[in-house]
């Protein structure tokens, strides 16, 4: 792919991708990452006096039929020498919520981007600036060593999208990003009731066999995580099996006697059954497309 910026002066640059380098790159930050974007620059034809150009502009995902706006990048400065190629780095800020919505869009696919370039040359002695537009394709393999970096660490990730725009699981996943920000906020209990209430929301459609036979009153915490456990290998007819034991525990902190009502609720069992609820709604809300 290869984007050409002919300025009035008659300097011509030619951007493309690099051969050696990956084109989109993460780096992990707090809550906030750095996305890098190569290009190669080359001069084709420079006008007199013109040795270097501020490259900057604006970048979009394009996924579901429409232009989605990410950010604009910071200009940077790149040399020019005549038929020489040099490497320019376009950066912006990208917010967790930011490269969740692209995973939930690319849903495994290629990630699909749109650049607006905007090149400045401020020794030209006519009209600086020019304008080009391209369209890239980042492989579903190489994004995903770039998700994986951002979460390279001492820590299990896997990134579930959330059908939080529209549709019948809308307040199931309003409900679990309520459940999220209670975990992070240290109200672990009300966490796991935002849960529960995602999980009735899941159950009351039906999707899945509901007639599953299960004992509640004299189950404790451990009983109810080894039904999980147990139920999950059970695939299709085991997915309501398993959303029938997440709700049993999710219903626990409404209890005040019982074995249930001796219990302490701790980060662990907020973030492990908000975990399992947002997996199973991923599964489900594949299931009501097809």
């Amino acid at each position: 792919m290869t984007t050409d910026l002919k300025f009035d002066d008659g300097t011509l640059l030619r951007l493309r991708e690099p051969e050696k380098h990956a084109l989109a790159s993460l780096m992990a930050g707090v809550g906030v990452h750095h996305f890098t974007f190569r290009q190669e620059v080359e001069a084709m034809t420079l006008a007199e006096g013109c040795n270097h150009v501020q490259l900057g502009g604006e970048l979009w995902a394009e996924h579901g039929g429409g232009m989605r706006w990410l950010g604009s990048f910071t200009p940077t400065g790149v040399g020019l020498q005549l038929g020489m190629g040099r490497a320019a780095d376009l950066s912006l800020p990208l917010t967790t919520d930011q490269v969740l919505a692209l995973e939930r869009e690319r849903n495994g696919g290629k990630l699909l981007l749109i650049v607006d370039f905007r090149g400045c040359l401020p020794q030209s002695k006519k009209y600086p600036y020019m304008d080009g537009q391209a369209h890239f394709q980042v492989s579903a393999s190489d994004w995903e060593q770039q998700i994986e970096n951002v979460h390279r660490g001492a820590f299990f990730t896997v990134t579930v999208p959330l059908p939080i725009d529209s549709g019948p699981l809308a307040k199931a996943a309003a409900n679990l990003l309520n459940a999220k920000r209670q975990i992070t906020a240290g109200e672990y209990q009300d966490a796991i009731r935002e849960t529960r209430l995602a999980i009735q929301s899941m159950r009351d459609m039906k999707v899945w066999p509901k007639d599953v036979p299960s004992r509640r009153d004299d189950q404790d915490q451990a009983d109810r995580y080894g039904a999980m456990l147990n139920d999950l290998d059970a695939q299709a007819d085991g997915y309501q099996q398993l959303l029938v034991r997440s709700f049993n525990q999710s219903s626990g902190p409404q209890h005040s006697d019982g074995p249930m009502g001796r219990a302490t609720w701790i980060r662990a069992d907020a973030v492990t059954l908000t975990g399992m609820a947002a997996s199973l709604m991923h599964r489900l809300a594949e299931e009501i497309s097809d």
